[in-house]
């Protein structure tokens, strides 16, 4: 299917735009749409890059046996690239770099996609070396995401009476299932729009960070219960906000983005892209335990409430260390007040700035009879549809063919 079909253009909508008409009792009819866009944004731990560049003229080390780049750890290999200066590598988006605890491999991507300045430290077989480095420098850079864009995901609570500390909380999770953490972008996820991915085959092109990549089939732990989808995408083209690192209060995270289309090509298809948030179950479970202690629908996390963080500058009484700006996972707050491109709306600042200067509605969830507030999303729904929107964009203009 081209940017014109039997002399039309195609009829393009996002999930999100979708979804909205058929809230509003306004839903298009089967055949009125050609494709639905789909996306997803928020921490997606199983997302690694292969990296290969020239570290050294040919004959000056043997091999490479360790290197970080900005302090992040990365496994030397699969390739030895013996006396020809060549280094290949893998790095993790949860590696935490040794130099800063709050910077690791979800940065270091982002970092290179802004074409910013790195610094590869070099052990070799036979000395110590250092290279600047530049994503343009490299040789290859290729983002593989072991498993995202989950279907089903859970939200979690801490059933204990004391704090912990977990991936799933930023400040220690507040025990008596006082709080309430949350992922994934609901009705516009694109396995939530297409449950048994008749669309979502190896093979399928798919934007990964906004970058053109293709979908390597289904990821590890994905079951037909709860699917989730694996991609590669080379990194040269990727938009770096729509990317990035995320530190909870066990260490860094990678930030990652998925866009794919589903052709509206059968009543089969069309029924399954009317699920909206309200229909999506959300199982809350305990932390430590993963035993269920309620259910909600992610219409209590994305519907009536707040998509961006509001500030206001009257309530700040300017704190010798502004706990906000030290605690928040994206690092967007630079300095009280500016909240930079970085911020994904995760909601941290609005719980640790005891004076207010930072609010949003991130909702609540109802647990044995109180309601309990979402204090942190690891799912950003505004960046998951500029994802969607830009692959509609993308077939409109006839540059991503279906």
């Amino acid at each position: 299917m081209s940017a014109a079909e039997n002399g039309r253009a195609i009829r393009v909508m996002t999930a999100a735009e979708l979804k909205d008409r058929i809230r509003r009792g306004n839903p298009p009819a089967f055949g009125e749409v050609d494709a639905v866009t789909c996306g997803t944004f928020g921490v997606m731990s199983g997302t690694m890059a292969v990296l290969s560049f020239q570290a050294a003229e040919a004959g000056v080390f043997e091999k490479a046996v360790s290197v970080t780049i900005n302090g992040v750890p990365a496994a030397v290999g699969p390739c030895p690239n013996e006396n020809n200066g060549f280094i290949d590598l893998i790095v993790l988006g949860t590696s935490v770099s040794k130099k800063n605890e709050k910077y690791g491999g979800g940065h270091l991507f982002k970092d290179l996609v802004s074409r910013r300045k790195t610094e590869a430290e070099i052990q070799t077989s036979s000395g110590f070396l250092t290279k600047e480095l530049t994503l343009d420098e490299m040789n290859t850079a290729r983002l593989i995401v072991t498993r995202g864009s989950f279907k089903n995901y859970s939200a979690f609570a801490n059933a204990a009476a004391s704090p912990v500390l977990t991936i799933f909380s930023v400040l220690p999770l507040q025990g008596n299932c006082a709080e309430i953490t949350v992922s994934g972008c609901g009705e516009i996820n694109p396995a939530q729009n297409d449950p048994s991915l008749r669309h979502h085959r190896p093979g399928t092109r798919v934007l990964v960070n906004g970058a053109e990549g293709v979908l390597l089939g289904t990821g590890t732990r994905s079951s037909n219960e709860k699917p989730n989808l694996s991609a590669a995408a080379d990194m040269f083209c990727m938009d770096p906000d729509l990317m990035g690192g995320f530190v909870t209060s066990k260490g860094a995270e990678c930030l990652t983005s998925f866009a794919t289309v589903i052709p509206v090509s059968d009543e089969e298809t069309f029924a399954a892209l009317q699920i909206t948030d309200a229909g999506i179950p959300l199982p809350v479970m305990d932390v430590s335990s993963r035993r269920p202690v309620s259910d909600t629908v992610y219409a209590d996390v994305w519907q009536g409430t707040d998509l961006e963080i509001t500030v206001l500058k009257e309530k700040c009484v300017r704190c010798e260390e502004c706990v906000a700006s030290r605690t928040c996972p994206a690092g967007a707050l630079e300095t009280p007040f500016m909240i930079s491109k970085n911020c994904v709306s995760c909601l941290t600042c609005t719980v640790s700035c005891e004076s207010g200067v930072y609010s949003a509605n991130g909702g609540t969830v109802l647990i044995d009879g109180k309601n309990a507030p979402i204090h942190l999303r690891q799912s950003d729904r505004r960046r998951g549809e500029k994802a969607a929107s830009l692959l509609k964009s993308k077939i409109e203009s006839g540059e991503w063919v279906i």
